[in-house]
């Protein structure tokens, strides 16, 4: 078993200028900290090659591909990098530091997957169980299909929901014959948790329960099962059982009126002037929330630190500090691909699925990618990982021992980021356990 995590420092940066010299960065980064070579070294790591990612950091602030960013990296539990750069937006000169809170979207499906591994190891339900047996909404559902729609075969399971396989979808949109039924159901004004699935659940499934892979609301329905059987808010599961063991101070459905000068502001790539602009994703539900309810599968407002302890507890094998969060063998279980090999053997080529991406499976809650060499970029064999649609990305790579969180806040962002980084961290490794 892995020790339970425990972070140190060892090579560490923070900017307050939106560019600087790479040449001259040691001595005028008025808030770096010095870089302990040798630490690096012994994690494996090569340093001159590691500030490789210093320019690339810069080339995304200079080139005005996002105003500030943060990244975070972590090997063997000790903290390797960390950059915060640039700026809160393009409406906030001040600098991004590493208390800054960014909205992480869909980085929440993993936090919520992991509080319903807690019920799970307490046997309070099996993967099997249908979720109707929950949610009695989610009974007898249909599913749209050629044109009509018709009873599904067979009901949605607590598995399908973790691993996105359970037919449900984001909605009707465009020009769709169920448009009109789908906006009036105005699911994302319901005032909490349990309207919003009561709601849901007069959407017809897009697809057979467990025939296929379809990004949805299953996170939101599972966070619902959470609280359902915790006799708790999503919102207070979550503190009580991972944010306050896990030290996320900062990581939650609503933030409080001290913290919000600490969130980055939002803005939107627009392809047509290659440039950004701000946009209103600022929160505008009472309460300073992305959500009107607790959102399991894109709610959450978090910091890079406050995230990288989460991961690190998985990395650890589901233990922080003296704190055992979940077991070692529910931890490998939930981090292995889950799909049938006939849904990710398909996944290859131009008709990929962008979203599950090139050599992607998935496991409870989080992606997984089980062919590197069909991804196309370097990384490893297993290798846990999932973004947001802000922006934000992150991977965890027990093989490497590897934890890496990068935090922006673009919508319709055009950029690579997650494979930057990828080549960038990867190429500095001078010890490979592979």
């Amino acid at each position: 078993m892995k020790k339970g995590y425990r972070m140190k420092t060892v090579y560490r940066f923070h900017w307050r200028s939106v560019s600087y010299v790479f040449g001259v960065l040691f001595s005028m980064a008025a808030d770096a900290t010095p870089v302990a070579v040798d630490a690096v070294e012994a994690e494996g790591i090569d340093p001159d090659r590691l500030r490789r990612l210093d320019t690339l950091v810069d080339t995304y602030i200079t080139e005005r591909r996002v105003p500030g960013m943060t990244v975070l990296i972590s090997r063997n539990g000790k903290i390797v990098y960390e950059a915060n750069q640039g700026v809160m937006g393009l409406d906030n000169p001040a600098p991004i530091a590493a208390d800054t809170i960014y909205r992480i979207y869909s980085m929440t499906k993993a936090v919520t997957a992991v509080a319903a591994l807690i019920l799970y190891e307490e046997g309070r339900f099996h993967l099997y169980d249908p979720v109707a047996k929950y949610l009695p909404e989610f009974a007898d559902m249909q599913i749209w299909q050629d044109g009509q729609l018709q009873p599904a075969k067979r009901p949605i399971t607590m598995h399908q929901l973790f691993t996105h396989t359970a037919g449900l979808s984001y909605g009707f949109r465009g020009d769709h014959p169920l448009r009109s039924s789908f906006d009036a159901l105005a699911l994302e004004k319901s005032p909490n948790l349990a309207e919003f699935t009561r709601r849901l659940a007069k959407l017809p499934l897009v697809f057979e329960p467990g025939t296929a892979w379809g990004y949805s609301y299953a996170s939101e329905v599972l966070g619902a099962v959470v609280a359902k059987l915790s006799g708790q808010s999503l919102e207070a599961f979550l503190q009580a059982r991972l944010f306050k063991p896990l030290n996320m101070r900062d990581t939650s459905f609503e933030l409080v009126k001290n913290a919000q000068s600490r969130l980055a502001s939002s803005h939107i790539w627009h392809d047509a002037q290659a440039g950004m602009t701000l946009t209103p994703a600022a929160p505008q539900n009472p309460g300073y929330r992305l959500k009107p309810y607790d959102s399991g599968g894109m709610g959450l407002f978090s910091t890079a630190r406050d995230y990288l302890n989460f991961l690190e507890m998985l990395r650890a094998e589901g233990r922080f500090g003296e704190q055992q969060i979940l077991s070692p063998k529910t931890v490998k279980f939930m981090t292995k691909d889950h799909l049938p090999r006939r849904i990710t053997d398909a996944n290859i080529g131009p008709d990929h699925d962008p979203v599950l991406g090139l050599g992607g499976g998935h496991g409870l809650g989080i992606g997984v990618y089980i062919d590197p060499v069909r991804r196309g970029v370097l990384s490893s064999v297993g290798e846990n990982n999932w973004g947001g649609v802000s922006g934000t990305v992150y991977w965890l790579d027990t093989t490497e021992e590897l934890v890496v969180v990068a935090m922006v806040q673009l919508f319709n962002s055009p950029w690579r980021l997650r494979d930057d980084l990828s080549v960038g961290i990867y190429q500095a490794l001078s010890k490979v356990y592979e």
